[in-house]
């Protein structure tokens, strides 16, 4: 999960939101100076109305004009020890504190973050009631570093996730889909090339986020497409349905806990592969659409990149 700093489907649409699991393009470095992780002395500078900017190996504070009304301290402390990484996660560099901690910054400061390498990963900040760093969204990356704004300053770090991940979701899992929909059965071919695949990451306590897409092309031009949004333990051959989506000639929806009803019975999970059979009424406006798949794929663990998002502001104020 990440977070925010801050507090009828056409064809096009569809393909161009299924397009998004390509690899991310790094920007630009927006720090040109790198000094190495090694001898970050803490560094500290008074900052006033105007403006400023602090550095410490490749850690950068800058504080906008206007930011704050008087002469303040900001300082930028590399920690020796950090608190423990977001799951599934490993550092990617050492972790920063940025200073003073209980200051209104408005407009924000920007914070930025080095890396080792561009690996897939993000940046985190420290939350001491949630037991340690938790992953946020960025608002600009590059291979060397990750920055963000932030309207109050804390300690902030990069991070990879662990072990190597694909690039992309294309040609990820193998298996069948059987789909009867409003009295209407289709086959789905996850092996099949274009938007088909199945995927997994894995979250704390053993269960796995498991995501199934397949789409079909119509001899009129059209498609049919289904997503399943699933969580299994295999350990306990237990699990739920998060989210059905069925789109084309029959369309309806199910949201755990909002829309619809559903249930899933698994069958035999000790191998990895996912062999389940749904049954639910899925909803499409006033209209309850009986639903039922049966589902037998193979996945492969993939993590789509942490979203980019900058903070609405006004003009003139970035």
């Amino acid at each position: 999960m990440t977070r925010t700093p801050y507090g009828p489907c056409n064809r096009a649409a569809l393909l161009l939101a299924l397009t998004a699991a390509s690899a991310p393009t790094f920007a630009e470095d927006p720090i040109v100076m790198f000094d190495g992780f090694d001898g970050c002395d803490p560094v500290t500078a008074s900052i006033g109305p105007e403006g400023g900017e602090l550095r410490l190996c490749g850690a950068q504070l800058t504080v906008p004009a206007g930011a704050v009304a008087a002469p303040t301290t900001f300082g930028i402390e590399r920690l020796a020890t950090a608190p423990d990484a977001p799951f599934d996660m490993e550092p990617a560099g050492p972790a920063f504190r940025f200073t003073p901690g209980a200051l209104a910054l408005d407009p924000p400061a920007v914070v930025r973050i080095p890396r080792e390498d561009g690996r897939r990963g993000g940046l985190a900040q420290d939350v001491p009631w949630e037991g340690g760093f938790v992953l946020i969204e960025a608002c600009d990356q590059s291979a060397g570093g990750l920055q963000q704004y932030f309207g109050e300053l804390g300690t902030f770090g990069a991070f990879r996730f662990v072990g190597p991940l694909p690039d992309s979701t294309q040609g990820l899992g193998d298996g069948t889909l059987t789909a009867v929909a409003d009295g209407v059965q289709t086959q789905y071919d996850v092996d099949r090339p274009g938007n088909n695949y199945a995927i997994y990451q894995d979250s704390p306590g053993g269960s796995r986020q498991v995501l199934v897409t397949a789409m079909n092309d119509l001899p009129n031009g059209g498609f049919e497409y289904l997503r399943l949004d699933l969580a299994v333990n295999a350990a306990t051959g237990q699990g739920s349905i998060i989210q059905i989506s069925l789109l084309g000639p029959v369309n309806g929806s199910y949201i755990l806990g909002l829309l619809g009803q559903a249930s899933i019975s698994f069958g035999d999970l000790s191998d990895g592969r996912i062999r389940a059979q749904i049954e639910a009424n899925l909803v499409n406006g006033p209209q309850n659409i009986p639903f039922q798949a049966q589902i037998d794929v193979g996945v492969e663990r993939y993590i789509f990149p942490p979203s980019l998002s900058c903070p609405e502001m006004p003009p003139g104020k970035r």
